[in-house]
């Protein structure tokens, strides 16, 4: 290692470790009159950092390719051997436990970024850089934003091996985005390989999936399609991209008690998804109902950040209707045996309410309309309606209908079951924004469905009805049913909203929430918060499945039975 001494006008001496070539003239300058301004300086370093153009930075420890240590602390510090790193080393740690300071010049200069490092950063200014508290972060994660160009990472992992509504999102986004001019890349982290109903995602040139074990290179936007949840770290998040979005899809879990394990992992998932609002940079919700709701639940949110940009609708057309359905829907057509049915979509959640559409579709029997009913979805673990599904099946008698239930099936089956149904019944009573209507509606195919929020903001269709009584929505579907010219106008008011959502027009609008959101500083509160609720809520919902936490379960029901004695 190369040593060389320099002496400031203060008469404070540096030994100078590294390449010497490094000290320019003016890095000269600055280096000595920054050891002249304060005796707690033990070393100066030279570091290379893109985004820097000459700026100090107090650190933990020296780094880079030249260092320059005071050897006037030797009556405090220690004599120091400059050709041993060793010797180094300790006494760099020697300075640090008297309390004594090691600041970087930090700069962008060509000569500084090729030269070699022989000493990397203490381990507590690598972490800190990720972390959004620290003057390290602040200095090495410096951001400045590019007109010309657009790079994304985008967080994959709600792609799994069934497709609904949250992965129909995804991909077709994925898919327009790539399309976009201002976009150069899109980094796809969270899965090893795409799903077969995304497959068509890997023919993108701009689309790249990144392994687990490797580090890309930081994006100007990581964005989150999906509602973050404890898996998520935005941390993490922060290392891949400088500015963080998220996608709000409703506030169900939010709202709906039974969908978490107990009382407690309700409470901690509401603090997470409101932290997690505070701490990105920016929020699109895919309805103005779902922006709305987010703004009174988090009123110290910047509305600014927050965007309802309406999911596109021209994903299906009549062309996709397949003309039979795939082999998970055989023994669901054999015994239809070519009759007319009518079809509930979605997994079994309470507020689907496919109970209650089952007792619509009995009404509708009676009001003289014969058809079965083929109810396709998923049982889930929790708030399902599974039992009352069950029991309203097994106590049905009308032989103007059958029921048939089927799980989750192919996008071929779900295709095939909307082009085919005499209509489709959404009786769903709380949602994001509701897909079915108009998926169903591209096929040729009314729907029955509730005149709310999210579905009445983006449909515009009248005449539909107002509230969930079984007689409204009975009527409406026997209305449907029996006159082909309702069924039609109900087909093209839902095509009209088609044309007016097209995921080339989402992908346009999210591109340029995107270019608000770089132009921003990064959110205030980015700094605490979001990662330290998730874990919470890890820890939380461990505890909650314990045995331990199961056993209890009487004595904590006695103590409140005592606190209210």
């Amino acid at each position: 290692m190369s040593t060389e001494t320099i002496r400031s006008r203060g008469g404070r001496t540096l030994l100078v470790l590294g390449d010497p070539t490094l000290l320019t003239m003016d890095r000269l300058g600055e280096f000595t009159l920054r050891i002249d301004a304060d005796p707690r300086i033990a070393s100066l370093s030279l570091v290379a950092v893109p985004s820097a153009h000459g700026a100090w930075m107090r650190a933990a420890g020296p780094a880079g390719p030249l260092t320059a240590i005071a050897t006037d602390l030797v009556d405090l510090v220690g004599a120091v051997d400059g050709d041993d790193p060793e010797s180094v080393a300790a006494w760099v740690q020697r300075a640090s436990e008297r309390g004594l300071w090691h600041d970087w010049w930090m700069t962008s200069d060509a000569d500084v970024s090729r030269a070699t490092e022989p000493r990397s950063p203490v381990a507590v200014d690598i972490l800190e850089a990720d972390d959004p508290s620290s003057s390290r972060y602040s200095s090495l994660r410096a951001y400045t934003p590019r007109s010309d160009r657009l790079t994304i990472t985008v967080d994959a992992t709600w792609l799994g091996p069934h497709e609904t509504g949250a992965q129909v999102l995804t991909t077709a986004a994925l898919g327009a985005l790539a399309q976009q001019d201002g976009v150069t890349s899109i980094r796809l982290v969270g899965l090893t390989e795409l799903p077969s109903y995304a497959a068509h995602l890997a023919d993108e040139d701009r689309i790249q999936i990144v392994p687990p074990d490797a580090t890309p290179p930081r994006s100007d936007v990581v964005w989150y399609p999906n509602q973050i949840d404890g898996r998520s770290n935005i941390s993490a998040a922060r290392r891949l991209g400088a500015r963080v979005v998220t996608t709000y899809l409703d506030l169900i879990a939010y709202d709906i008690p039974r969908y978490h394990g107990s009382p407690e992992a309700w409470r901690a998932y509401r603090a997470l998804q409101r932290r997690i609002a505070l701490s990105v940079d920016g929020i699109t919700t895919i309805s103005a109902d779902v922006a709305s709701r987010l703004l009174e639940e988090v009123p110290r949110l910047d509305p600014e950040r927050v965007m309802a940009l309406p999911l596109g609708l021209d994903h299906v057309s009549v062309a996709n209707a397949p003309d039979e359905p795939g082999e998970d829907l055989a023994d669901v057509v054999k015994s239809l045996g070519g009759k007319r049915f009518v079809t509930v979509l979605g997994n079994d959640f309470q507020h689907k309410n496919r109970d209650f559409a089952i007792r619509v579709w009995e009404a509708t029997l009676q009001a003289g309309q014969p058809c079965d009913l083929v109810l396709a979805g998923l049982h889930v673990k929790s708030s399902s309606s599974k039992e009352a599904e069950d029991d309203l099946i097994g106590r049905h008698l009308d032989l103007r209908g059958r029921v048939h239930s089927v799980g989750h099936v192919s996008s071929q089956s779900r295709a095939w079951l909307l082009a085919n149904a005499a209509a489709v019944l959404y009786p769903t009573s709380a949602e994001g924004f509701g897909f079915v209507p108009y998926e169903a509606a591209a096929f040729g195919t009314p729907t029955v469905f509730t005149d709310f929020g999210p579905l009445r903001e983006v449909s515009g269709v009248g005449g539909l009805p107002s509230g969930w009584s079984v007689a409204g929505h009975a009527a409406d579907l026997a209305e449907l049913l029996a006159d082909p010219e309702a069924g039609r106008a109900r087909v093209a008011g839902l095509r009209d909203a088609i044309s007016r959502h097209s995921w080339a027009g989402f992908a346009t609008g999210l591109i340029g929430f995107f270019e608000q959101v770089t132009h921003m500083p990064e959110v205030p509160t980015s700094a605490v918060g979001a990662d330290a609720a998730a874990a919470d809520a890890a820890a939380l919902s461990a505890v909650l499945s314990s045995r331990t936490w199961r056993a209890t379960a009487p004595l904590r029901r006695m103590g409140r039975r005592m606190r209210r004695g």
